[in-house]
Protein backbone atom coordinates (compact mmCIF):
# COMPACT_ATOMS: atom_id res chain seq x y z
CA UNK A 1 0.00 0.00 0.00
CA UNK A 2 2.75 2.47 0.79
CA UNK A 3 4.76 1.28 -2.13
CA UNK A 4 1.08 2.23 -3.82
CA UNK A 5 0.29 5.62 -2.91
CA UNK A 6 4.09 6.69 -3.20
CA UNK A 7 3.89 5.92 -7.01
CA UNK A 8 1.04 7.47 -7.11
CA UNK A 9 2.60 10.60 -5.81
CA UNK A 10 5.34 10.58 -8.40
CA UNK A 11 2.93 10.19 -11.11
CA UNK A 12 1.13 13.25 -9.75
CA UNK A 13 4.48 15.16 -9.57
CA UNK A 14 5.32 14.41 -13.04
CA UNK A 15 2.20 15.64 -14.39
CA UNK A 16 2.45 19.11 -12.54
CA UNK A 17 5.86 19.44 -13.11
CA UNK A 18 6.75 19.13 -16.99
CA UNK A 19 10.61 19.24 -15.94
CA UNK A 20 10.65 16.77 -13.44
CA UNK A 21 9.03 13.88 -16.03
CA UNK A 22 11.31 15.19 -18.90
CA UNK A 23 14.36 14.18 -16.39
CA UNK A 24 12.09 10.89 -15.25
CA UNK A 25 12.32 10.09 -18.74
CA UNK A 26 16.15 11.03 -19.52
CA UNK A 27 17.47 9.07 -16.50
CA UNK A 28 14.83 5.87 -18.07
CA UNK A 29 17.04 6.02 -21.62
CA UNK A 30 20.10 5.63 -19.63
CA UNK A 31 18.84 2.85 -17.63
CA UNK A 32 18.13 0.75 -20.63
CA UNK A 33 21.61 2.20 -22.93
CA UNK A 34 23.72 0.81 -19.88
CA UNK A 35 21.57 -2.28 -19.22
CA UNK A 36 21.42 -3.03 -23.17
CA UNK A 37 25.02 -2.42 -23.54
CA UNK A 38 25.86 -4.89 -20.65
CA UNK A 39 23.73 -7.64 -21.75
CA UNK A 40 25.41 -7.31 -24.85
CA UNK A 41 28.54 -7.60 -23.46
CA UNK A 42 27.90 -10.55 -21.16
CA UNK A 43 27.16 -12.43 -24.35
CA UNK A 44 30.17 -11.62 -26.29
CA UNK A 45 27.42 -10.06 -28.57
CA UNK A 46 27.43 -6.34 -30.25
CA UNK A 47 24.97 -3.91 -30.74
CA UNK A 48 24.10 -0.91 -32.52
CA UNK A 49 22.03 0.89 -30.44
CA UNK A 50 20.08 4.53 -30.95
CA UNK A 51 17.50 5.17 -28.71
CA UNK A 52 15.73 9.02 -29.77
CA UNK A 53 16.14 11.19 -26.22
CA UNK A 54 12.39 11.79 -26.16
CA UNK A 55 11.59 7.70 -25.91
CA UNK A 56 9.04 7.27 -22.82
CA UNK A 57 9.75 3.92 -21.52
CA UNK A 58 7.95 1.82 -18.81
CA UNK A 59 9.24 -0.38 -16.27
CA UNK A 60 10.53 -3.55 -16.51
CA UNK A 61 11.99 -3.40 -20.56
CA UNK A 62 14.23 -5.69 -21.57
CA UNK A 63 16.70 -6.75 -23.98
CA UNK A 64 18.26 -9.64 -24.74
CA UNK A 65 21.28 -11.78 -26.79
CA UNK A 66 21.93 -14.41 -28.81
CA UNK A 67 25.64 -15.61 -27.31
CA UNK A 68 27.98 -13.77 -30.14
CA UNK A 69 25.60 -12.23 -32.31
CA UNK A 70 25.51 -8.55 -34.30
CA UNK A 71 22.45 -6.37 -33.64
CA UNK A 72 21.03 -3.53 -34.51
CA UNK A 73 18.56 -1.52 -32.20
CA UNK A 74 17.12 1.93 -33.23
CA UNK A 75 13.99 3.42 -32.15
CA UNK A 76 12.58 6.77 -33.47
CA UNK A 77 11.50 9.68 -31.47
CA UNK A 78 8.52 10.04 -29.46
CA UNK A 79 7.70 6.94 -29.13
CA UNK A 80 6.74 4.63 -26.67
CA UNK A 81 8.15 1.49 -24.91
CA UNK A 82 5.55 0.04 -22.02
CA UNK A 83 5.65 -2.01 -18.64
CA UNK A 84 7.13 -5.65 -19.45
CA UNK A 85 8.23 -5.61 -23.22
CA UNK A 86 10.89 -8.06 -24.16
CA UNK A 87 13.41 -7.72 -27.53
CA UNK A 88 14.50 -10.60 -28.25
CA UNK A 89 18.02 -9.98 -30.09
CA UNK A 90 19.26 -12.96 -32.11
CA UNK A 91 21.58 -11.27 -35.31
CA UNK A 92 18.95 -8.85 -35.84
CA UNK A 93 18.27 -5.82 -37.19
CA UNK A 94 15.24 -3.61 -35.57
CA UNK A 95 13.91 -0.02 -36.72
CA UNK A 96 11.09 1.36 -34.87
CA UNK A 97 9.99 4.63 -36.42
CA UNK A 98 9.44 8.09 -35.15
CA UNK A 99 6.02 8.13 -33.10
CA UNK A 100 5.40 4.22 -32.53
CA UNK A 101 3.58 3.07 -29.32
CA UNK A 102 4.20 -0.73 -28.31
CA UNK A 103 2.16 -1.41 -25.55
CA UNK A 104 2.50 -3.41 -22.15
CA UNK A 105 3.89 -7.36 -22.66
CA UNK A 106 4.72 -7.40 -26.23
CA UNK A 107 7.77 -9.75 -27.56
CA UNK A 108 9.99 -8.79 -30.43
CA UNK A 109 11.89 -12.12 -31.28
CA UNK A 110 13.70 -10.90 -34.18
CA UNK A 111 16.77 -13.03 -36.18
CA UNK A 112 16.61 -10.99 -39.29
CA UNK A 113 15.00 -7.44 -40.16
CA UNK A 114 12.15 -6.07 -37.98
CA UNK A 115 11.03 -2.49 -39.60
CA UNK A 116 7.88 -0.45 -38.14
CA UNK A 117 7.80 2.08 -40.39
CA UNK A 118 6.34 5.07 -37.68
CA UNK A 119 3.03 6.24 -36.40
CA UNK A 120 2.24 2.55 -35.55
CA UNK A 121 0.54 1.09 -32.62
CA UNK A 122 1.61 -2.77 -31.53
CA UNK A 123 -0.76 -3.22 -28.68
CA UNK A 124 -0.81 -5.44 -25.58
CA UNK A 125 0.98 -9.07 -25.65
CA UNK A 126 1.23 -9.04 -29.18
CA UNK A 127 3.85 -11.70 -30.35
CA UNK A 128 6.61 -10.79 -33.55
CA UNK A 129 8.77 -13.51 -34.67
CA UNK A 130 11.20 -12.25 -37.24
CA UNK A 131 13.38 -14.46 -39.13
CA UNK A 132 13.94 -13.08 -41.92
CA UNK A 133 12.14 -10.10 -42.62
CA UNK A 134 9.05 -8.40 -41.13
CA UNK A 135 7.98 -4.73 -42.51
CA UNK A 136 4.95 -2.80 -40.93
CA UNK A 137 4.09 0.15 -43.07
CA UNK A 138 3.37 3.77 -41.89
CA UNK A 139 -0.44 4.01 -39.65
CA UNK A 140 -0.43 0.30 -39.36
CA UNK A 141 -1.95 -1.25 -36.24
CA UNK A 142 -1.71 -4.25 -34.42
CA UNK A 143 -4.16 -5.05 -32.34
CA UNK A 144 -4.25 -7.06 -29.04
CA UNK A 145 -2.61 -10.61 -28.82
CA UNK A 146 -1.44 -10.78 -33.26
CA UNK A 147 1.24 -12.68 -33.78
CA UNK A 148 3.56 -12.58 -36.42
CA UNK A 149 5.81 -15.59 -37.50
CA UNK A 150 7.79 -15.10 -40.85
CA UNK A 151 8.92 -18.94 -40.59
CA UNK A 152 7.37 -22.26 -40.54
CA UNK A 153 8.20 -25.82 -39.39
CA UNK A 154 7.69 -29.11 -41.67
CA UNK A 155 8.11 -32.78 -41.36
CA UNK A 156 10.83 -34.90 -43.08
CA UNK A 157 10.84 -38.60 -41.31
CA UNK A 158 8.85 -39.85 -39.03
CA UNK A 159 11.19 -39.48 -35.85
CA UNK A 160 13.11 -36.35 -37.12
CA UNK A 161 11.98 -33.45 -35.15
CA UNK A 162 10.02 -31.23 -36.82
CA UNK A 163 11.19 -28.52 -34.63
CA UNK A 164 14.74 -28.33 -36.38
CA UNK A 165 13.50 -27.61 -39.93
CA UNK A 166 12.64 -24.53 -40.53
CA UNK A 167 11.63 -22.48 -43.71
CA UNK A 168 12.00 -18.83 -43.48
CA UNK A 169 10.09 -15.75 -45.26
CA UNK A 170 8.56 -12.45 -45.40
CA UNK A 171 5.67 -10.91 -43.89
CA UNK A 172 4.16 -7.21 -44.56
CA UNK A 173 1.23 -4.89 -43.67
CA UNK A 174 0.61 -2.01 -45.37
CA UNK A 175 -0.19 1.68 -45.08
CA UNK A 176 -2.88 2.77 -42.90
CA UNK A 177 -3.78 -0.91 -41.84
CA UNK A 178 -6.03 -2.64 -39.16
CA UNK A 179 -4.72 -5.96 -38.05
CA UNK A 180 -7.65 -6.71 -35.68
CA UNK A 181 -7.33 -8.73 -32.40
CA UNK A 182 -5.95 -12.24 -32.12
CA UNK A 183 -4.92 -12.46 -36.05
CA UNK A 184 -2.34 -14.59 -36.95
CA UNK A 185 -0.06 -13.69 -39.68
CA UNK A 186 2.24 -16.21 -41.27
CA UNK A 187 4.83 -16.67 -42.85
CA UNK A 188 4.46 -14.98 -46.80
CA UNK A 189 1.38 -13.40 -45.33
CA UNK A 190 1.07 -9.80 -47.60
CA UNK A 191 -1.43 -7.51 -46.62
CA UNK A 192 -1.99 -4.43 -48.46
CA UNK A 193 -2.77 -0.72 -48.04
CA UNK A 194 -6.28 0.31 -46.02
CA UNK A 195 -7.29 -3.03 -45.16
CA UNK A 196 -9.02 -4.23 -42.14
CA UNK A 197 -8.08 -8.58 -41.30
CA UNK A 198 -10.78 -9.40 -38.65
CA UNK A 199 -10.44 -10.63 -35.33
CA UNK A 200 -9.45 -14.83 -34.70
CA UNK A 201 -8.18 -14.25 -38.41
CA UNK A 202 -5.44 -16.06 -39.90
CA UNK A 203 -3.52 -14.92 -42.87
CA UNK A 204 -1.58 -17.38 -45.31
CA UNK A 205 -1.34 -15.08 -48.44
CA UNK A 206 -1.42 -12.33 -49.83
CA UNK A 207 -4.61 -9.12 -49.34
CA UNK A 208 -5.05 -6.98 -51.71
CA UNK A 209 -4.78 -3.14 -50.84
CA UNK A 210 -8.52 -1.91 -49.57
CA UNK A 211 -9.85 -5.16 -49.14
CA UNK A 212 -11.45 -6.97 -45.68
CA UNK A 213 -10.12 -10.56 -44.76
CA UNK A 214 -11.37 -12.47 -42.42
CA UNK A 215 -11.77 -16.65 -41.15
CA UNK A 216 -9.57 -19.46 -41.15
CA UNK A 217 -7.67 -19.25 -43.66
CA UNK A 218 -9.35 -15.71 -44.59
CA UNK A 219 -11.05 -15.42 -46.83
CA UNK A 220 -10.65 -11.74 -48.85
CA UNK A 221 -13.72 -9.16 -50.12
CA UNK A 222 -13.49 -5.56 -51.44
CA UNK A 223 -13.47 -2.99 -48.23
CA UNK A 224 -15.74 -0.11 -49.23
CA UNK A 225 -13.30 2.75 -48.42
CA UNK A 226 -15.15 6.20 -47.76
CA UNK A 227 -13.28 8.06 -50.72
CA UNK A 228 -13.10 7.96 -54.12
CA UNK A 229 -11.60 4.50 -56.11
CA UNK A 230 -8.49 5.12 -57.92
CA UNK A 231 -8.37 5.63 -61.90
Amino acid sequence: MVRGLARRAVVIAQRADPQLRIAKSSIDRRSLLVRTRGAASWQNATVDLRIAPDVRLGRHVRVSFEPWSSNVLHIGAGSTIADNVLIQLKGGVVHIGERVEIRRGVVLNVAGRLELRGDNLVSWNTVVHCSHEVTIDQFAILAEQVTIADSSHYFTEPNEHFWHNVRTGTVSVGYNTWICPKVTLTRNAVVGSHCIVGSNSVVIGEVPDGSMASGVPAQVRPLVLPWPASP
